[in-house]
């Protein structure tokens, strides 16, 4: 540990793990402890982000149960983060876990970290984690006594609950199969809950045959619908429609989607209710009768129907309105006899009237949120239930109080910029925001919490959901929350796929969030033409531009230094002079091309102005105004006052406090004259010169582009499921053209223009690679419109 000042007159700081002002830094050791051995990696991130620090483990230790533990074995049904998280609870309590793998997950991290595992088939879904009987084998083959099926795959199927305990002679540590057949299908659950006394939306509550039958049900009841699976749930298998043209199309997808992912392609069909809140109410059900209603959770920032970020409390909610959900949801679960955790969904309009959505008969994904507030761990009281154990009458009693405010960023392998399109590959570099993972907030509890299923050189592949993480915060209000959250999706480093920070972080600084603004319509209503990046503030942009030089600085500073002779800056003094950095950014136009406008500033430090601890910074920037005269320097420039600058050649951290407050950026790759940023959600490509070298610029070639219109290329990997056109085929803007599946997802690829088929490149079935071609267009002058 070293700190200095430079030789080009600024004071920062090198291989720093601590200082008075900057918080503990240790994800870099960490990580490469965890290249070198995933194995101990494994063990300590079941320490680092327990959820047990989160729960409150010393409180439901002091219950007393009939048994040590309750069971000896535990087998989970499932993968990735969900599967680490039910370990996590397993090995805290002493109780020994058999994960199951498919052939593309054997160095997964759920099957590092349990202590058996057991192959169950290929990677696809059907012949490994939805095939009963093979995980009804690994289950006698173990000598498992319970099995936890997470959330998605076998969670909600009543035919593996009844395996479990029939054929393998275990404990399914969920509902019964009577409660997961009557909630678990959303068409018998509303008639269940009307019959209970429950609120429900409006609409068709038989099952669809056809999508013209969807279409003539739709209108009878009026547009717009929401057209669902019956057994579905993660936003797959759910299509809204406003017209007849709509629902047809989205019975169609929505059946497709919902046999693949459910094995149930049942259809249905309800009103949508516009711009509602999506609020649910957790609860755990026992066997004697007991109900714990847990604080709800507010999940309305949705797209596609699939939840992106999630929150507890709501802010929406009066006490007796959450009070009256509450016993609602109690209703419900004592209605169906039912037992285990479960999620009672509703959708609240701006007067605090709701009504039942569905009841997910399993654990949610988003449970960690309500694990913050209330001090519970809900896996454990899982386990405790299916054992036979009673609830703790502190829990049944009353509805569970709630303290302080949590929220949860759903992390994704997926591209925003290219219209959300799911992206594969392996992380090549993985850091979480340890310092706020280790940083205690009220209660004890940490301030950020990482539920994930993959290390640093994990695949994310084609063949499964595409979450990295869910990232979760927590404060003692719902403002130190969500700056909480900003922060560490700053902090979070994710290199070697597309990933969707740029858009939690977009959505997090969002001011009508900050506000508590929301419904299930922020999404469309705040990106109507779809997400095109994130837009700095010209403070932000400064604060970048400073980074980008004090990085150069550095880089300069260390090469010199490792070559131990003066660097060609010192030696020419160049710095004196100042450079001039360009600015470009990564927003994405409406034609889908990334934006190449750069902004030019001249940066330079101000002696007079800086002291022994602070480096004040000149910026300028460079507007067309004022290369004309129109504007001088003096009323442009600007000052940014830096000091404590924590970083080294190779890290891909930047922190340092600039005009007083931590500022976090990414540093994506290091070029010879610049730099890849991420900050703010943004991502800049950032070029620094001195001034000869920017004299020199204009004789510069320009670099010359290709063109790939007369091409649809797939975005994504993925699988050919269908072609919609043949060759000669004249098609209109929009049309649907081929439809391609990935992650158990179907997007439909449409035309960007009015044009003629020229020649199909690709066949039905065939996985195809990213930008690989599809068809070819005719173009002008060869027969084409």
């Amino acid at each position: 540990m070293w700190c200095g000042t430079s030789r080009f007159g600024f004071r920062y700081l090198g291989k720093v793990t601590k200082t008075k002002t900057l918080v503990p830094w240790k994800s870099i050791k960490n990580n490469r402890i965890a290249a070198a051995n995933q194995w101990a990696f494994a063990r300590s991130l079941s320490s680092v982000s327990s959820a047990s620090r989160v729960g409150n483990a010393s409180e439901q230790s002091k219950q007393k149960h009939a048994k040590v533990k309750p069971f000896d074995k535990v087998l989970i049904a499932n993968r990735g983060e969900i599967a680490c998280r039910v370990i996590r609870t397993c090995k805290r309590l002493g109780i020994r876990t058999v994960a199951v793998y498919s052939e593309a997950d054997s160095r997964a991290l759920h099957v590092q970290q349990a202590d058996e595992a057991v192959c169950i088939g290929p990677a696809p879904s059907l012949q490994s984690y939805l095939s009963i009987p093979k995980i009804i084998a690994a289950i006698k083959a173990t000598g498992a006594q319970a099995v936890h099926p997470g959330y998605g795959f076998l969670s909600e199927n009543k035919l593996f609950s009844k395996a479990v305990e029939e054929e393998a002679g275990a404990v399914f540590i969920g509902p019964t199969e009577y409660s997961i057949d009557a909630m678990g299908d959303k068409i018998t659950s509303k008639k269940l809950a009307l019959k209970a006394g429950v609120h429900t939306v409006p609409g068709y509550q038989g099952i669809v045959k056809d999508g013209e039958e969807a279409a003539k049900i739709a209108a009878d009841i009026g547009y717009p619908v929401m057209i669902k699976a019956s057994a579905g749930g993660g936003g797959k298998g759910m299509r809204v429609a406003y017209n007849d043209k709509e629902a047809k199309e989205g019975f169609r997808l929505s059946t497709e989607e919902a046999r693949k992912s459910f094995g149930d392609d049942r259809i249905f069909v309800e009103k949508f209710i516009e711009n509602p809140h999506h609020v649910e109410i957790q609860l755990v059900a026992d066997t004697h009768g007991g109900v714990a209603c847990f604080p709800e959770r507010e999940c309305s920032i949705q797209r596609r129907n699939q939840k992106v970020l999630e929150e507890s409390p709501s802010v929406l909610l009066k006490p007796e309105t959450r009070r009256a959900m509450q016993e609602q949801a109690a209703m419900l679960a004592r209605a169906v006899k039912y037992r285990s955790a479960g999620t009672v969904e509703f959708l609240v309009d701006e007067d605090q009237n709701f009504y039942f959505l569905e009841m997910n008969t399993r654990l949610q994904v988003e449970h960690p949120v309500t694990e913050y507030v209330s001090g519970e761990d809900l896996v454990e009281h899982m386990l405790w239930v299916a054992a036979g154990e009673a609830l703790p009458e502190r829990l049944t009693a009353q509805p569970v109080p709630f303290k302080g405010w949590a929220m949860e960023a759903r992390v994704y392998a997926e591209d925003p910029l290219r219209g959300f399109l799911p992206s594969t590959g392996h992380l090549i570099t993985y850091r979480e925001p340890r310092h706020l993972m280790e940083m205690e907030s009220e209660g004890g509890v940490p301030a950020v919490r990482i539920d994930t299923g993959v290390y640093e050189g994990s695949e994310i592949s084609m063949f499964y959901d595409p979450m990295i993480a869910k990232l979760v915060s927590y404060g003692s209000t719902r403002a130190e929350a969500l700056e909480r959250l900003n922060e560490a999706l700053d902090a979070y480093v994710i290199q070697g796929l597309s990933h969707n920070l740029c858009f939690l972080k977009e959505l997090a600084r969002h001011p009508r969030f900050a506000k508590g603004a929301t419904s299930t319509k922020f999404i469309p209503q705040e990106f109507p033409d779809g997400f095109h990046g994130v837009l700095l503030t010209a403070e932000e942009k400064r604060y970048a531009v400073t980074t980008a030089v004090l990085m150069h600085l550095v880089k300069a500073d260390t090469l010199s230094t490792v070559e131990g002779q003066l660097s060609s800056y010192e030696a020419r003094g160049a710095f004196s002079a100042g450079f001039f950095v360009h600015l470009g950014g990564q927003t994405v136009g409406a034609d889908g091309e990334r934006s190449k406008e750069k902004e030019v500033y001249e940066v330079t430090i101000d002696p007079a102005a800086s002291t022994e601890s602070d480096t004040v910074i000149r910026v300028v920037p460079l507007t067309e105004g004022m290369e004309k005269g129109k504007k001088s320097k003096e009323v442009c420039s600007q000052t940014v006052t830096v000091r404590d600058i924590d970083w080294e050649l190779g890290v891909p951290l930047f922190r340092a406090h600039m005009d007083g407050g931590l500022r976090t950026l990414q540093c994506l790759a290091s070029r010879t004259l610049g730099y890849d940023l991420f900050y703010g959600g943004a991502y800049l490509s950032v070029e620094v010169y001195e001034p000869r070298e920017q004299a020199l610029l204009k004789h510069m070639l320009p670099v010359l582009e290709v063109d790939n219109s007369k091409y649809l290329q797939c975005p994504m990997p993925g699988q050919l499921i269908s072609l919609a056109v043949q060759e000669g085929d004249v098609v209109e803007v929009g049309q649907e053209l081929a439809i391609v599946e990935a992650m158990k997802m179907q997007n439909i690829l449409r035309a960007p223009k009015k044009t003629t088929i020229q020649k199909l490149r690709a066949e039905v079935g065939s996985s195809l690679k990213v930008d690989q071609v599809i068809l070819e267009f005719a173009v002008p002058g060869d027969g084409g419109k």
